[in-house]
């Protein structure tokens, strides 16, 4: 039953969603195609931490192999991602920044907009408690 879902079946198994992102100039979109949505939010909000006390954040989604590599440079927030050949890694040509306000906006925003996506597909959804704590708490049930 879905109301007992735990946290790893929403970030591997439910709710794939194909992921729409551009930061300036950058669009991501193709990188994060059928990817859990909470696992993205939830990468997300990894970054922005990270960011807080590093100019690096390098994550990667739980399902897949290429990295999303975030910078910070004082009140800028860049992303670049790199896939995984034979050869070696690459970066893909997508660059983008965005002032990190807007970065900020955009993780606590996305939660937000993951939590209804689901809720509105899957009402019986809000009764499970892992959801509940984070439609409360926010990124602290996390």
């Amino acid at each position: 039953m879905v109301e007992e879902l735990t946290q790893s079946a929403f970030i591997w198994d439910n709710f794939k969603v194909d992921v729409s992102l551009r930061i300036g100039n950058g669009d991501f979109s193709d990188a994060a195609t059928s990817v859990c949505v909470l696992d993205f939010v939830l990468m997300l909000h990894g970054v922005r931490v990270t960011l807080r006390e590093e100019g690096l954040a390098v994550f990667e989604l739980s399902d897949r192999q290429g990295e999303w590599r975030f910078t910070r440079d004082k009140e800028l927030i860049g992303l670049r991602t790199r896939y995984a050949t034979r050869e070696g890694w690459h970066f893909r040509p997508a660059e983008g920044h965005c002032p990190a306000s807007e970065f900020d906006s955009l993780v606590e925003q996305s939660l937000k907009d993951a939590l209804a996506l689901i809720f509105s597909r899957q009402p019986v959804t809000q009764r499970n408690p892992y959801l509940q704590a984070l439609a409360g708490s926010g990124f602290d049930a996390a």
